[in-house]
C-alpha cells in the first residue's frame, strides 16, 4: 500500500500492479482492464463481490483499491501483448467518482486506442462524458454499454451511489449522436425490483432513440450476493424458470415492437465463443 486516501463515503487505498490486462473469462473480449478493485457504487446484485478478494470485496462500496502504476503497466503489456478486444471493466466500474481524482480510466483508453487495441466500455456513471474527445478519436475501435436496470427511482433500492438513470441516458444520448457504437446492458432484472414493464419500456425507448443494441440478463445468485441482498432486501424473492420466460417474453415484445435489437447475455455467449 503506498497512501489512503477518504474520498466521500470510500477509503480508496493505492496499491501497485505488475500488470494492467488479465486474460478475459469472457467470450466477448480478449483482456481485461480494472483500473481499480471495489467499487463504490455498492450495487447490492453485482457478482464482482464473489470474484473481489480482501477488503474491496468485504467492505462492498465502502472500500476500492488504486492501482496508481496502471499506467506504468499497460505500457509494458501492449510492447507484448497482441492486441484484441478489452473490456474496460469487468468487476469494477471504471468511471465510478474515484477515476475524477485519477484519471486511469481515461488514459488507459487512449493508450489503448493508439496502440490497436479496441476498447469496450461498459458503465453506471455520467463521468464518461468527460472523456469524449478521448473516445471520439478512438472511432470504430470503440463501442460504449451503459447498464441501465430501470427508469424508475426505485434504482436506489439495489444501485445506492450509482448515477441516475436519467443521467446516463442523457450521457448515452451524448456518445451516440457522435456516431460512436452504443448499447444498454439491462440487467440484472430481479423479480419483485426491475420486472415491470414500467422498468424497462423506458429503457427499450432510449435504446430506440439512440440505436443502442440491448442485451439482457437475468439476476444469477450467487452465495455471497444473496447474504448481502438479503441485509438490504426483504423478501429475496427466487429466480424461477417459469418467472423468466415470462418477463423475457415481455421485453422481447417490447423490442419487436419498437424495432430495437435485443439480445440475452446467454445468446451473446453463445455467438462470441463460435466466433
Amino acid at each position: 500500500m503506498s497512501g489512503i486516501i477518504k474520498l466521500g463515503n470510500i477509503v480508496a487505498k493505492e496499491i501497485r500492479v505488475k500488470s494492467a490486462l488479465s486474460r478475459s473469462g469472457l467470450p466477448e473480449y480478449d483482456y481485461a482492464l480494472n483500473p481499480y478493485l471495489g467499487c463504490q457504487h455498492g450495487c447490492i446484485y453485482c457478482y464482482a463481490m464473489d470474484f473481489t478478494r480482501g477488503e474491496p470485496g468485504v467492505k462492498w462500496g465502502k472500500v476500492v483499491y488504486v492501482k496508481v502504476n496502471l499506467i506504468q503497466a499497460l505500457l509494458r503489456d501492449i510492447r507484448r501483448l497482441r492486441p484484441g478486444i478489452v473490456g474496460v471493466s469487468t468487476i469494477t466500474d471504471p468511471y465510478q467518482p474515484v477515476e475524477s481524482r485519477y484519471k486511469l480510466t481515461r488514459r488507459s483508453i487512449e493508450i489503448l486506442c493508439n496502440a490497436g487495441y479496441h476498447v469496450s466500455i461498459q458503465t453506471k456513471s455520467a463521468l464518461i462524458i468527460r472523456d469524449i474527445d478521448v473516445i471520439s478519436k478512438c472511432g470504430r475501435s470503440v463501442d460504449v454499454g451503459f447498464t441501465i436496470t430501470t427508469m424508475r427511482d426505485t434504482y436506489r433500492v439495489i444501485e445506492p451511489m450509482a448515477a441516475h438513470p436519467m443521467a446516463r441516458a442523457s450521457a448515452l444520448r451524448k456518445i451516440a449522436d457522435l456516431g460512436i457504437e452504443t448499447w444498454i446492458f439491462l440487467g440484472p432484472v430481479i423479480p419483485g425490483i426491475n420486472d415491470r414493464v414500467e422498468d424497462y419500456e423506458p429503457v427499450i425507448r432510449l435504446a430506440k432513440e439512440t440505436n443502442s443494441q440491448v442485451i439482457i440478463d437475468r439476476f444469477r445468485p450467487r452465495p455471497i450476493i444473496i447474504r448481502f441482498m438479503s441485509r438490504k432486501l426483504n423478501p429475496v424473492h427466487p429466480v424461477t424458470r417459469e418467472w423468466w420466460i415470462k418477463t423475457l417474453n415481455s421485453i422481447m415484445r417490447l423490442c419487436r415492437d419498437y424495432g430495437v435489437k435485443c439480445i440475452t447475455a446467454e445468446d451473446e455467449w453463445k455467438m462470441r465463443t463460435k466466433i
